[in-house]
């Protein structure tokens, strides 16, 4: 299933905003289209959901990925996690969906330590190195987990010019929105 927002954003029935300009693929957001400039061909998932097939990235985004001072340790596509928590890779970006009783939450101090537990199965050691040097409540104090992060996501600083984009994802819950997936990438700060 493909389909395109419409001008204003909306909510899809299970929650993940979309924005005007994203495309939808399979229930799962993607990157919005206006990441890349105006008349580049479309890239990763967004190529898939145009042309029904892989393109290869533009050699701007080879070059961006490969001055990045680390990337995913987790071979493309899908992989089994412990604790039943899926996690999608799609050339730089990894989706990680946890939406069973005891991983999905609303509680920021949950979703930092699920994070800091799971980040260094997405990025390897060097991660854990990062993340360790970071006092406890730094990534969930960063705005409200529900309404404002999926948005604007949680930023965690990994070298100069580089940091960690996580953009938490929700559904509707019986007490209100239940963060059950995040969307990670390693960006220039620039």
């Amino acid at each position: 299933m493909v389909s395109t927002a419409a001008a204003a954003p909306t909510t899809m029935s299970d929650s993940v905003p979309v924005q005007a300009g994203t495309v939808q693929l399979a229930a799962v957001a993607t990157a919005p289209a206006t990441a890349a400039p105006v008349g580049a061909a479309p890239v990763g998932a967004a190529a898939i959901a145009a042309t029904g097939q892989a393109v290869p990235a533009s050699p701007a985004v080879a070059k961006v990925a490969s001055e990045a001072p680390f990337a995913p340790v987790l071979a493309e596509g899908q992989t089994v996690l412990p604790r039943g928590i899926i996690a999608v890779r799609n050339d730089s970006v990894v989706t990680l969906s946890f939406d069973e009783p005891m991983t999905r939450t609303r509680i920021p101090e949950k979703f930092e330590q699920l994070l800091r537990t799971t980040l260094p199965k997405v990025y390897g050691p060097a991660i854990d190195t990062v993340l360790s040097k970071l006092p406890s409540g730094n990534l969930s104090n960063q705005g409200n987990l529900v309404s404002e992060l999926p948005t604007r996501g949680i930023r965690v600083p990994v070298k100069d010019a580089w940091t960690l984009a996580v953009y938490p994802e929700t559904r509707p819950g019986q007490d209100g929105p239940l963060v059950v997936r995040y969307r990670v990438m390693v960006v220039s700060k620039n």
